[in-house]
């Protein structure tokens, strides 16, 4: 039987149903060892086949439109650092979390433009850090809006904030300036804050315990660093003396 006879064949097959088939030869050359990557066999599984009934490898349908794309979870939360959903709680920023949210996406735009600007002054000076020494970890905008919060309502210190955020002093020292500074020159209303309370929480302890008291499980992760080898004091022996002779 040639390809043409078999083309014929299945052209004149009618279902019971009344079903007619089309089919047409492909005369296209085909490289011999092409294979198909993992990565677009996954995409054809996930957005284009559909398999069905007991012989599921060869029972499918290809859809004409490929599905849409799965919406994007949510980002993994960073090791040692409390989760933002659990700091954006009226009881430590004074706000309503969706208040919160809607003023970082307000300064969404200054905020680039500032770190825009940040990057083009220092084009071709490139930071290093100290031998030994991690990378410097970096909150998102929301945790700006949140350090700055934090310290505006609990009047928190910087190693505190730092602690919860998973960074450290200097780090929150910048967000909440800048923040201040953001929302000073863009001149964006902000929304209703509560009164700050009469207690003053000085320690990580006092933080938690204020947290129970409002019913937030607050567990302050312990950040630190290790220090650059240059910085290290190095531990000196005591001297030994031989001992004299007599």
């Amino acid at each position: 039987m040639t390809a043409d006879d078999a083309v014929a064949g299945i052209a004149a097959t009618v279902t019971s149903q009344g079903l007619k088939c089309t089919a047409v030869r492909d005369d296209a050359e085909y490289p011999e060892g092409a294979k198909v990557s993992n990565d677009r066999m996954r995409y054809l599984r996930d957005r284009v086949v559909v398999r069905h009934g007991p012989h599921r490898d060869w029972n499918y349908t290809i859809l004409p439109a490929p599905r849409p794309a799965p919406e994007p979870g949510p980002a993994p939360e960073v090791a040692g650092r409390v989760p933002q959903e659990t700091l954006n709680h009226p009881a430590l920023t004074g706000l309503d979390p969706r208040d919160l949210h809607a003023l970082a996406a307000a300064l969404e735009i200054p905020f680039r433009a500032r770190r825009e600007q940040h990057l083009y002054t220092r084009r071709g000076r490139g930071r290093t850090n100290a031998e030994g020494a991690a990378p410097p970890r970096r909150i998102d905008l929301t945790g700006h809006v949140l350090a700055w919060r934090l310290r505006e309502h609990l009047h928190l210190t910087q190693p505190v904030i730092g602690a919860l955020l998973g960074v450290d002093s200097t780090t929150i020292s910048h967000a909440t300036s800048l923040t201040a500074t953001l929302i000073a020159g863009s001149s964006i209303p902000l929304p209703p804050a509560a009164e700050p309370p009469g207690t003053r929480l000085r320690t990580p302890g006092d933080l938690h315990d204020y947290a129970a008291a409002a019913g937030i499980h607050l567990t302050i992760p312990q950040t630190r660093q290790k220090a650059p080898k240059h910085t290290r004091r190095k531990r000196i022996e005591p001297a030994t003396h031989p001992e004299q002779s007599t």
